[in-house]
């Protein structure tokens, strides 16, 4: 499984879990982009985080030893935006955090009684009137999309409610089908593949949560490898080919191997 590396030209990184855990830097961060700078093997970062703007992740990465284009850093925000374009839909809603809504405000029309579409984030100020006013305004016509599936993300006193939760509440009282845009939906991988004009075939996935980035690999039909830094994988993962690392300096290693 891991002579695929061989061929790997392009790397996805996934952001919390991988680089760091909330505010600390994880092993190997500066070692991986150093080493693949130097073999000119391309690289860029995917979070399903819409909460924070792009300027925010390349912070957190300065902090990990990792200076980046912004260009290389891939939110769901960014693709919904990317989603919105290429479908020419202007009128929108979006139940979501507030940097979510100005980020997307900023550029296309909010319409709070007929929107084309319907933009689902996750905020912890959101209320139950606040979900029941969104299910008012959907129609028969009206698209919904959602920034990812999560349904609970880990914090340091436990876990908080994610997007997952609106999804569930939401399909469940308009009977329509959210699409997500993050992972494990393909729509955010074939967008960056696109972008970087890159092939499945060279192209590796990592992250640290099998439920989205392992399982989004595979639905994307690409590479995965999966960094153990402190999330459990299922029981039920053996009908699935990805590779294990223990950290970032074991996937530099098994790369530099792979290319020997």
């Amino acid at each position: 499984m891991y002579e695929a590396l061989k061929n790997i030209t392009f790397i996805i990184f996934d952001l919390d879990g991988v680089f760091y855990r909330q505010e600390q830097s994880l092993e190997g961060t500066k070692e991986i982009i150093d080493y693949l700078n130097k073999e000119n093997i391309q690289y860029c970062f995917f979070t399903n985080n819409s909460n924070y703007k792009i300027h925010r992740y390349k912070e957190k990465l300065l902090n990990c030893g990792v200076d980046v284009s912004e260009k290389n850093i891939f939110t769901t925000t960014k693709l919904i935006e990317h989603y919105l374009f290429e479908n020419n839909l202007d009128n929108i809603y979006v139940l979501g955090s507030k940097q979510l809504q100005e980020n997307l405000y900023e550029k296309y029309k909010r319409n709070d009684k007929n929107p084309d579409i319907v933009i689902l984030g996750m905020e912890n100020d959101i209320t139950l009137k606040d979900i029941s006013n969104t299910i008012n305004i959907i129609g028969e016509n009206t698209q919904i999309i959602a920034a990812n599936p999560d349904k609970l993300i880990p914090v340091k006193d436990g876990f908080e409610l994610e997007c997952g939760v609106l999804i569930d509440i939401i399909e469940e009282y308009t009977k329509k089908m959210v699409q997500v845009i993050g992972k494990p939906s393909p729509y955010g991988f074939d967008t960056i593949l696109s972008k970087f004009d890159k092939q499945k075939c060279e192209t590796l996935m990592i992250g640290d949560t099998f439920e989205t980035d392992i399982l989004g690999a595979k639905n994307a039909n690409i590479s995965a490898g999966w960094i153990n830094s402190g999330n459990k994988l299922p029981c039920d993962t053996l009908d699935f080919d990805f590779m294990s690392f223990k950290s970032l300096i074991e996937l530099k290693e098994e790369i530099k191997k792979a290319k020997r």
